[in-house]
């Protein structure tokens, strides 16, 4: 087994299988209601076709699936994906017709535990969403992810690349949710803000590794940046929104109501 499946977590395990579903025999019928909007997106059929089956598989494993776990993995895989792969003027657009697809494909399953699996939306910016996903996300992983970093040295460069998101997420958050606005705090805080130790523990350990990549952090939040690294471009985005290197190199104001800010660039 190579070190990519054994350092695999569970969160990327799930969106895995998701994303390697078979396709439903009922797809086009569900799927091919906005013609435009998917010809524009080709991407998005694929997406829609996905989701289709996903939701597809319900009905024959309700009784055996954790039905609730399932769906809010695949509302994750769905958003992150539409995020990540369609351009942003269009995201909001692309997201609302999967989830009519998705309440279309429920309403005509109906299943008994239907509730479990029910859509939501909320007001806040794309950038919250990928963040709220990074914490649903390592609340699945953390406990794999310790006993992975304790005993399995090659596992140990990912999961210390891996938790600086996550050292940045909680920074943040630890501000956003001590705030008045409840709908930018999710679900998955509580239980994130419970598990952070083990991120906490397992940064400690990452220094020696973090001093070679260039890695350090800024005095606001505590944040930690890298800019040696070759592959970081999900760190920038989480050190308060910013979405772009350069950006730290000449900061900008942010646009009124915004939580993007710039922050000056301190090379090591």
């Amino acid at each position: 087994m190579n070190d990519t499946n054994t350092c695999e977590l569970p969160s990327e395990k799930y969106y895995s299988e998701l994303n390697n579903v078979i396709k439903a025999e009922t797809s086009d019928k569900f799927c091919n209601t906005e013609e435009k909007l998917l010809n524009k997106y080709p991407i998005l059929k694929e997406l829609c076709w996905k989701l289709e089956s996903n939701l597809q598989k319900l009905k024959k494993e309700e009784l055996s699936v954790d039905m609730e776990k399932h769906c809010k993995y695949l509302k994750l895989w769905s958003q992150y994906n539409v995020i990540n792969q369609i351009e942003s003027k269009s995201t909001i657009i692309c997201m609302g017709f999967l989830y009519s697809v998705w309440a279309s494909v429920m309403d005509a399953l109906k299943l008994s535990s239907i509730n479990k699996c029910v859509i939501n939306s909320y007001a806040v910016s794309t950038d919250y969403l990928m963040k709220w996903k990074e914490m649903h996300d390592y609340n699945e992983n953390y406990k794999e992810m310790e006993t992975k970093f304790n005993s399995i040295e090659n596992c140990k460069e990912k999961y210390c690349k891996y938790i600086v998101d996550i050292i940045n997420v909680y920074n943040e958050f630890l501000h956003v949710c001590a705030g008045t606005d409840a709908e930018r705090c999710p679900e998955y805080w509580k239980d994130f803000k419970e598990n952070y130790s083990v991120a906490s523990q397992i940064e400690l350990k990452c220094k020696e590794l973090y001093d070679e990549l260039g890695f350090y952090k800024l005095s606001l939040f505590g944040s930690k940046i890298a800019p040696k690294a070759d592959d970081m471009r999900k760190m920038w985005r989480n050190v308060q929104g910013i979405t772009n290197p350069a950006s730290l190199l000449n900061p900008m104001k942010p646009p009124g109501g915004g939580n993007k800010m710039g922050l000056p660039y301190l090379p090591k």
